[in-house]
């Protein structure tokens, strides 16, 4: 009977833990990737990196290959930046 008792105990702390055996900590989010070549997007530009692209209207712009025939629809024209150029 004690043996009966201890093993419904330890059969209940058990499943009350199972919920909690994935939860190390919080994940993080998949880099989003290109509809076209399914490639991660860079959220800077870079020289493996040059075309700029937004997937959906608001989101952020974030860069693909140049290689990628991305749809004129989610190419983005990026204004150059007014940083001045070190003077000599």
């Amino acid at each position: 009977m004690k043996k009966a008792i201890k093993f419904t105990m330890l059969s209940l702390v058990v499943v009350s833990l199972l919920p909690f055996a994935g939860a190390a900590g919080p994940k993080k989010p998949k880099a989003p990737t290109c509809p076209v070549c399914h490639m991660p997007l860079s959220m800077k530009k870079t020289k493996a990196d040059p075309v700029a692209v937004r997937l959906k209207k608001g989101d952020k712009v974030m860069y693909c290959c140049a290689q990628c025939k991305m749809p004129p629809s989610v190419l983005v024209k990026v204004k150059p930046s007014k940083a001045k150029a070190p003077q000599k």
